[in-house]
Formats: structure tokens, sequence, C-alpha cells
């Protein structure tokens, strides 16, 4: 329809749900026509969202779009538009003058974040489905009363994006790879975890040993020969436990929190907040940083932290259940590799399952 030619084609993300839907995002260069040039482009099948270019092709029917016009994020459009988040910008009172805009996380039809550069201020546009900008909006609202959360500066429910202050200081992961640059006490890390209020409403955030066999049916096919692992981490992992819910991040790691001169000042990415279990958050970072540790510049200031930071949760948690979500959290980094389709993704999936076999081993002992 575009009048231009495919020439070249490479894939850089896929998410797939064996049996439901499989996404593909592609770097593509198209030869002639609207399009011509590299295009940043996204084919779906299965759940095809309404909006999307079909094609079909012996029976099956695959959606595709250009990125930015992601038919479930119709902010997303907006939000890369520098004449619209230039008046965006001055509308919020900054100087008005010209912006840079460059999309710093995008998940297709799920999320982005964009960041927006003025000449004396940037803010943060996060965009997600227009049905869940107010809720998260809400969360904002609420926990930055509280906490060192992001502002929200106000959202549209009909386009589904969301204006949030920009917070000082660089992410724990950043600050972990320059020994020079003073770390957090690990007691303000646990501390910050343990400080989160009671959510507003029961919204229940689901934990990744809940989520394990469907993840595992997912890495059982992308790497078959490993199917019987898969299937032995699972069975051994059980099925979650029947405690009390406290108030949880439910993506509490690393990159999620912002240290400025050896001080937390921000914790980010408040989607997941809800209800949970206690050693949720623990778990979630410990099997983050054991990940991060074997990728690191600096592995034994990564490791020496985490050790730290086991101490601590070790006494306040129990030992064996904290350990546990570490692995279900590994289980879970599994699928890594494969979605962002690194050189040798069969290689690092099965590292990792190994690594969280691991986990469970020692979860077991403790």
């Amino acid at each position: 329809a575009a009048e231009g030619d495919v020439v070249e084609a490479s894939p850089t993300a896929v998410t797939w749900w064996p049996g439901s839907s499989v996404t593909v995002r592609y770097h593509v260069r198209v030869d002639g026509g609207a399009l011509h040039g590299w295009r940043d482009m996204v084919a779906v099948a299965g759940r095809i969202p309404d909006g999307a270019a079909v094609v079909e092709a012996d029976g099956e029917k695959v959606g595709v779009w250009v990125v930015p016009h992601d038919p479930a994020l119709p902010g997303l459009e907006a939000a890369v538009d520098p004449d619209r988040t230039r008046r965006l910008l001055t509308d919020l009172g900054a100087e008005d003058g010209p912006v840079r805009v460059k999309m710093r996380a995008y998940r297709p039809g799920r999320r982005a974040v964009v960041s927006v550069d003025g000449l004396s201020e940037r803010i943060f546009l996060k965009v997600v489905r227009p049905k869940k900008v107010e809720e998260l909006h809400e969360n904002h609202k609420f926990l930055a009363a509280r906490l060192p959360v992001p502002h929200s500066l106000g959202f549209s429910a009909e386009t589904g994006m969301m204006a949030l202050q920009a917070m000082p200081g660089l992410t724990l992961r950043e600050v972990l790879e320059v020994p020079e640059l003073a770390l957090p006490a690990p007691e303000a890390v646990a501390g910050l975890a343990a400080s989160l209020p009671a959510p507003p409403t029961d919204k229940v955030s689901k934990s990744l040993i809940e989520r394990a066999p469907a993840l595992a049916a997912m890495l059982g096919r992308v790497v078959p020969n490993h199917a019987g692992r898969i299937e032995e981490f699972v069975d051994r992992l059980g099925e979650d436990d029947d405690q009390d819910l406290v108030p949880v991040h439910g993506d509490f790691y690393e990159s999620q929190l912002l240290v400025d001169n050896g001080e937390l000042v921000g914790l980010i990415d408040v989607d997941t907040y809800g209800l949970g279990r206690a050693g949720d958050d623990p778990g979630v970072m410990l099997g983050h940083l054991a990940l991060w540790q074997t990728m690191s510049a600096q592995p034994a200031r990564v490791n020496e932290f985490a050790r730290s930071l086991l101490s601590i949760w070790d006494v306040t948690h129990d030992p064996s259940d904290i350990r546990r979500r570490a692995a279900a959290t590994l289980f879970s980094l599994a699928t890594g590799p494969f979605r962002v389709q690194t050189a040798d993704w069969p290689g690092e999936t099965v590292n990792r399952i190994e690594m969280a076999h691991a986990w469970l081993a020692s979860a077991q002992e403790a």
C-alpha cells in the first residue's frame, strides 16, 4: 500500500507467548514509496490490536505498524513529535524554545518512555494503554506524597500519555559501575522497600513464582533440548505460599533506584505497585543483581553490595523464601536473551536457567 519494497529486515526484539501471540520488532529498509529508507516496524500475530494494518498469506494474518504509530499506544506519536512536546513543556511553565525528544524504552503494544529536553527543563512522557493511565497517575500521586517517587504533571485519558517529573541522580546500576561514585547504604535500599505504604486499592501484584509455569511453556519452546530442566525447575519451585499480603513495588531492582552522592533520591517505574508477598521485592533485587554481576565491569563491587543486602534481608525475612523468589526472578530473566535476540541467545538462556536452579538449591539448603 505504501508502494515500497522491503529489501532488508532484521528482528531486534521478540515477545512470544506460545499458542497466544507473537510480537516482533524489526529494523527494516524500504526501497521507494512513502516509507523509503530505514524504518522501525512491528509485526504481531495472534492478538492483533485494532488499527494495525492487516496482511495475510497462506491463511495467516499479521498486524503491522511503523513506529511510532502503535495502534495500542495512541499517545506515542505525539510523545515523539518535537512540536507537540514543545507546546507541552511551555504549558507546564518551561521556557519556550527548541526541544529534543528521545525514546528511552518501548514495548510494542504495552508501554513507552520518552525523554523531552527543553532549554531549561526535562520531563519524561510515559505512554501506556489508555485504560491504564489513570491508575498509573493515581499511583504516582499517592506515592510521591510519601516517598521519592516522580510527581505526575498530568495525563491524557484519551491518549494514555502521562508527563512525569525528571528526578536527579543516576540509577543504582550506573553507580555500581563507577567505583569512584558513592553507593547508598544497603540499609537504605532495604528500608525503602520496607517503607512502601499500603496501596489505596486492593490490586495484587502477581509474583514471579505464580508466573513461572507460563514462562516455562515459552522457554521449553525456545530451548527444547532443555525442556526437562525447565520442567524440573517449575516442579521444585512449586506454588506460591499462602502468605499475608504486604505493599510491594513489584519490580524492585537496581535500575529502578536513583542515587545522588551516595543517597537514595528516587524510586521509579511504579506501574506494578500493589499488594504482594513480603519476599517479592528482596527476591527481585537479589535475582537481578546476581545476573548483573555476570555482565558488570565491576562484578566484585556488585557481589559485595548484593551480599550486604542479603545479610540484612536474611534477618528481616525468611532466608529460604527470599532465595526462592530470587530463583523465580532469574527464571523470568531467562527469557531476556531470546527477547532481545542476542548473538548467543540459546546459550545465555540455558545459563540463566542454571543460575535459577542454583538459587533454588540455595533456598532449599537455607
